[in-house]
């Protein structure tokens, strides 16, 4: 009786740890930047229309080339207010570059454009920055890969 008491409560340890870690993981991913969860957040602020959020996610020469927050924003608003919406995001893979803290996010976006479903294929430059964090530095799409 006593033994059968104590698997009892061994079992139910086990099971309280394994709930304890289990918990812990899924908190640790909610709160754990990656680079593909930088690009897939960039276009969901996309998508949300919340253009600060998203033109916040990129940087160095690639925030550059996009201009300032107001003309970043009015380009995605004016796709927008043309037919175009972005209606999801799908990582399609990633690699390392020879670069250390730098990766390649691949994805396929799917936007509403004029009417039509269409799927496209991107690839982001994500860089880890200290103090920052995973951040988009540019978009390879159509480029050589750096």
């Amino acid at each position: 009786m006593v033994g059968q008491i104590k698997r009892k409560n061994r079992l139910k340890n086990i099971l309280l740890i394994v709930l304890i870690v289990l918990i812990g993981i899924f908190v640790t991913y909610q709160f754990y930047s990656t680079p593909s969860k930088t690009v897939r957040e960039f276009f969901t602020y996309l998508m949300r229309e919340q253009y600060e959020k998203a033109y916040n996610l990129i940087d160095g020469e690639y925030k550059e080339k996009r201009g300032t927050l107001e003309k970043f924003s009015k380009e995605y608003q004016d796709a927008v207010r043309s037919g175009t919406r972005t209606k999801g995001v799908k990582i399609t893979g990633f690699k390392k570059t020879d670069k250390q803290n730098r990766v390649i996010v691949n994805v396929t976006v799917r936007a509403l454009y004029f009417g039509d479903i269409i799927d496209t294929n991107g690839s982001y430059v994500v860089q880890k920055i200290p103090g920052k964090g995973w951040r988009i530095v540019d978009n390879v799409s159509s480029s050589k890969e750096k």
